[in-house]
């Protein structure tokens, strides 16, 4: 496995795991269980080039359901750090970039999971779990919000033009490249011993 991750500005940033990570061994065998394929990350590169000039419309559409839940969108409200309507604005251009860098990253490094290894600055001095550098919402929600997340992108998979067969092997790779990341964010919330 490399450290050295591509991002979206074309520029190499090293990426160390932090010592909470699980391991390679750990991380290989869940995306073995998880049956996820070289023909999967095949298809995640075919959703990447379908919506990465899409990102905007993709994350709004989401957020558009999420508004039709409030205590979700309350949830959630965690990522948009809890401000007020005049801070929203700047607030969902960092969360639109925020979304951008993830799907990128889920679509063309699935197995390397940067963000998830980038989400904490440091073992922490006093407790087993290390400070975030963003707020994260509560565990339920994560594992939820995985299937919506790839339901949500299946109209912009099938204005591309393929065939359903196609659309379908895109949306299936997406919602196992979430579930498997889900699984790993899992151990930030998870006791020690039972992950």
């Amino acid at each position: 496995m490399s450290n050295l991750a591509q991002r979206s500005g074309d520029e190499g940033v090293a990426v160390t795991a932090p010592p909470w990570f699980p391991d390679q061994d750990d991380i290989d065998l869940l995306w073995h269980i998880g049956l996820f394929s070289v023909d999967d990350a095949r298809a995640l590169r075919k959703v990447w080039r379908i919506l990465k000039g899409q990102t905007d419309d993709y994350l709004d559409r989401l957020l558009g359901m999420v508004a039709a839940y409030p205590a979700l969108a309350t949830e959630l409200a965690v990522l948009h750090g809890g401000h007020g309507e005049e801070e929203i604005e700047n607030d969902s251009r960092i969360l639109h970039r925020w979304f951008r860098q993830w799907l990128f990253e889920t679509c063309l490094f699935p197995q390397e999971s940067p963000w998830l290894r980038q989400l904490h600055e440091k073992p922490p001095q006093d407790s087993r779990a290390p400070p975030t550098l963003m707020p994260l919402p509560r565990f339920r929600y994560v594992v939820t919000l995985a299937f919506p997340l790839a339901a949500t992108a299946r109209p912009f998979l099938a204005a591309s033009g393929n065939d359903q067969n196609e659309i379908e092997r895109m949306q299936h790779a997406l919602l196992k490249a979430i579930l498997l990341q889900a699984a790993l964010l899992g151990k930030l919330y998870v006791k020690e011993g039972l992950w």
